[in-house]
């Protein structure tokens, strides 16, 4: 096996009329792409890749402006320039654009003697400003997206021969967007696509049908786990998923993507069942917001960087852990991000069978009779038993869930039919839950630490819970006195819990009897105002 650098070496002594366009070449181009040849080339000048990188290197300019770039994407540069294959191709009319009107642009033309001509876009640079742009996909047109279109029609016109139009993240939704665009004659000259690991449309703002236009010449190449390539993802003619040597999100990177022993690129069946779950969470998250509480989110994130006074991601990240923490705390008070919104959309479209117990327990809270019921059960049993409530109620909730997961996955390994690799999350979680109920029987202190620890995370819970309706019943007494005497009395409570060691089992059963039973009575006090003021109407 080998990567992209192996590639190179393998078959650089062979030029383009020797052995003809392949897959692999379009790597190789769409890793190129992201030098920056500024300082040598100009106004549409033309120029050898072999002079280009040689003459970066002799005034010490030559660099890779990809995020995340290492010495090695400079070297690779170096390989290309050095090889007969890539060395004598002619860079062709590349521009950089870059403002603080949200554009971060640049493409060059490949000529290649005895092959096509080759337009390139680049991906997101390691700018705040590319970044942003990535994001804006999902709620409007960006500028790059004209600027792409625009670059393509004057190079498709000017070509004499067969055109191909390729890119990397941004850069492949960039071709797509471009050559979705191109008029039917310039569409004939069009013969190949290769869209590497980019997001598609956003059916909000464009026609996916554009698309049906260039299909068929459409190559779609993914890593084993990609995330970004299947924002939005069209539907092509050919998909490859390929393999990497990195893990996760570290996949996007070409460089890791891994070729057989004959060079060619080393596919697999599926994506990484990981991935999935991840896309599918962020597929929902963008489909609950409108496209200007998308606009919202996307200001207030970028912006909020830009404020730090980093013009790139790298720059950001230098000023170390306080400057993402400011940024997190100032997204989630943001009304932008709506995460209770988000929650309420996600759970919507979850599987009926999943919501069994959410859709018990809101019958439960609607049904107030019901819920005090349950409460003044729950607070007598504890008040019974109080030497093995807590850790019987925390075995059999374990134990239920426990057999729930199991179940769960068996179904849906019975509809993959036994495909544990796609199933791996799932049946992970279901041998995490079951060693852990194991775990619970053979240790002995296992489970009353366990249990007191989640009552004083549930206690401290409701006392933030209780802090907030607080701040909400601004002009009702009842509900003011109420959640201040729950909220000191469960912020004491976990407290307590969490920071003495010895307390015996009997005190935190009689703990959560005893704010049942204060719950109970404030919920029969508001029960009989409720009606009181009914018969008043």
């Amino acid at each position: 096996m080998g990567h992209l650098s192996d590639y190179v070496s393998w078959r650089g002594d062979l030029s383009f009329a020797e052995r003809g366009f392949r897959i692999e070449d379009n790597l190789v181009l769409s890793e190129l792409v992201y030098i920056d040849y500024k300082p040598v080339i100009r106004d549409r000048r033309s120029v050898p890749l072999k002079e280009a990188v040689t003459e970066l290197d002799r005034c010490g300019l030559l660099k890779n402006t990809r995020a995340g770039s290492t010495g090695a994407d400079v070297d690779f540069a170096r390989m290309c320039a050095s090889s007969k294959r890539f060395g004598d191709v002619i860079l062709y009319d590349f521009k950089d654009i870059f403002d603080t009107s949200d554009r971060q642009f640049a493409a060059v033309t490949y000529l290649i003697d005895g092959g096509p001509t080759v337009i390139a876009f680049r991906g997101t640079d390691s700018t705040i400003i590319g970044w942003k742009e990535d994001f804006m996909i999902s709620y409007t047109n960006v500028p790059s997206q004209d600027l792409a279109l625009e670059y393509a029609i004057e190079n498709v016109d000017e070509a004499k021969g067969e055109v191909i139009i390729l890119g990397h993240s941004k850069g492949a939704h960039l071709a797509l967007y471009a050559a979705a665009h191109l008029n039917d004659k310039q569409q004939a000259k069009l013969t190949h696509v290769y869209l590497n690991d980019g997001p598609g449309f956003c059916n909000d703002v464009l026609d996916k049908s554009l698309i049906d236009t260039i299909k068929d010449k459409t190559t779609k190449i993914t890593p084993e786990y990609s995330i970004i390539g299947r924002l939005f993802e069209p539907e092509v003619g050919e998909s490859v998923i390929v393999r990497s040597s990195n893990m996760a999100m570290l996949q996007h990177s070409m460089s890791s993507w891994l070729l057989d022993d004959g060079g060619g690129l080393l596919s697999c069946r599926d994506h990484a069942p990981e991935s999935d779950i991840i896309n599918d969470v962020i597929e929902r998250f963008i489909e609950g917001m409108n496209l200007p509480a998308r606009e919202r989110f996307v200001d207030s994130l970028f912006d909020s960087m830009a404020d730090t006074g980093a013009t790139t991601i790298k720059e950001f990240a230098s000023q170390g852990p306080s400057a993402f923490e400011d940024l997190v705390m100032k997204m989630i008070g943001s009304d932008a991000l709506n995460l209770k919104g988000k929650a309420r959309k996600v759970r919507k479209k979850d599987d009926e069978k999943l919501n069994v117990f959410l859709r018990l327990w809101g019958f439960v809270s609607r049904k107030k009779a019901i819920r005090i019921g349950l409460s003044l059960f729950l607070a007598i049993l504890c008040f019974a038993f109080p030497d093995f409530a807590m850790e019987s109620v925390v075995f059999a909730a374990l134990v239920i869930l426990c057999i729930y997961e199991t179940v769960l996955t068996v179904r849906h390994l019975r509809e993959s039919d036994w495909n544990f690799r796609k199933e791996r999350p799932r049946v992970t979680l279901c041998i995490i839950l079951c060693v852990l109920t194991s775990m619970m029987l053979v240790k002995d202190e296992a489970l009353f630490v366990i249990s007191s620890t989640l009552l004083g995370i549930v206690f401290l819970s409701l006392a933030y819970q209780n802090l907030i309706n607080f701040r909400i019943f601004k002009s009702r007494l009842f509900e003011r006195f109420r959640y201040s005497f729950e909220g000191i009395v469960t912020l004491l409570l976990g407290a307590y819990i969490l920071v003495v060691p010895d307390i015996e089992n009997s005190w935190y059963m009689f703990s959560c009897g005893s704010i049942l039973l204060i719950d109970t009575i404030f919920e029969v006090l508001k029960l009989l105002r409720d009606r009181s003021r009914q018969h008043r109407r």
